[in-house]
């Protein structure tokens, strides 16, 4: 145990604290904090570490209190659906993604969808929707160094784009791996990268739609139709022994499950998988979680 005497400023007043001798340090009169500065496990600076939420989880969460509790609301209202309560940390760091992508206000009244927010909730097109989310995407400073420093190029392999992120948004080296597949999954989800190969993408400069608009498509001549039916008849047949090919190659994964009125979904994997494949089928995964609420069958 150690007291030391302190006087104030005009030297008139006097008063004893009690200090940890490990924690400080006598420096001309001063009391110091004795850390030290160069332990590893020190806190890592603000903007550094990877946001508690995926880019996914962020635009999913803004979709879902906006559906559910409205363009505004409490906070406690906004815990219910983080799963966390207001007055635990995780709950504060899902706070400060969510308003980091810039898509919710939040102070201590309460919380309120911000106009990007509002426009990935209820988008007038899917086209403004899409911007709507590469927009938040670029909200975020790490990712849109990223981004800027390859885009229009093909990304390179994950352990190589992990050493590069280290000087492109200043980080230390432990944490490249995971900053360099935070940006490919959050990126994917925001439809700024294109698969080229497995496992291999080029980084798209501006949201480029999948799909042409309908008033844009061709309707196909009556020969080509006809072309159409013959090919679709020609198949039937092995189609039916040999539905999705999967007699071609071997399987590391297949599962079917059961579902209602006796149909069946197949979740399938080729065996032999590289890592750019493992990693190229994480983030394909994590997109299907998604894309499964879309099923849902409307209520009658």
């Amino acid at each position: 145990m150690k007291y030391i005497l302190f006087k104030n400023k005009l030297d008139k007043v006097y008063f004893i604290t009690y200090f940890s001798p490990q924690r400080i340090k006598k420096n001309n009169g001063k009391i110091m904090s004795t850390e030290n500065k160069n332990n590893p496990k020190s806190r890592i600076g603000y903007g550094v570490k990877i946001p508690k939420l995926s880019f996914l989880e962020v635009i999913e969460l803004t979709k879902i209190t906006g559906n559910k509790a409205g363009e505004e609301g409490s906070l406690d209202a906004l815990s219910r659906i983080t799963g966390n309560s207001r007055s635990s940390s995780s709950f504060n760091k899902k706070v400060a993604a969510l308003k980091n992508f810039g898509v919710f206000n939040i102070d201590k009244s309460g919380y309120s969808l911000t106009e990007l927010g509002k426009q990935i909730v209820n988008p007038e097109s899917f086209e403004k929707q899409a911007k709507a989310i590469i927009e938040a995407f670029l909200n975020l400073e790490n990712l849109r160094k990223i981004w800027e420093n390859y885009k229009g190029k093909r990304l390179p392999q994950i352990e190589f784009l992990a050493n590069s992120i280290v000087n492109i948004i200043k980080i230390p080296p432990e944490l490249k791996k995971t900053w360099a597949k935070y940006f490919i999954e959050s990126a994917n989800f925001a439809g700024l990268l294109d698969e080229r190969e497995s496992g291999s993408f080029q980084v798209l400069s501006e949201y480029t739609p999948s799909f042409a608009d309908d008033k844009e498509l061709e309707q196909p001549t009556k020969q080509e139709l006809e072309t159409t039916e013959k090919k679709q008849e020609q198949t039937i047949e092995n189609d039916n022994i040999d539905p999705l090919g999967i007699s071609n190659q071997s399987w590391g994964i297949f599962n079917t499950k059961t579902i209602s009125n006796s149909r069946k979904a197949i979740f399938a994997i080729p065996e032999n998988l590289t890592q750019q494949d493992i990693d190229s089928l994480k983030i394909f995964l994590k997109g299907i979680e998604v894309q499964l609420d879309g099923l849902k069958k409307s209520d009658e």
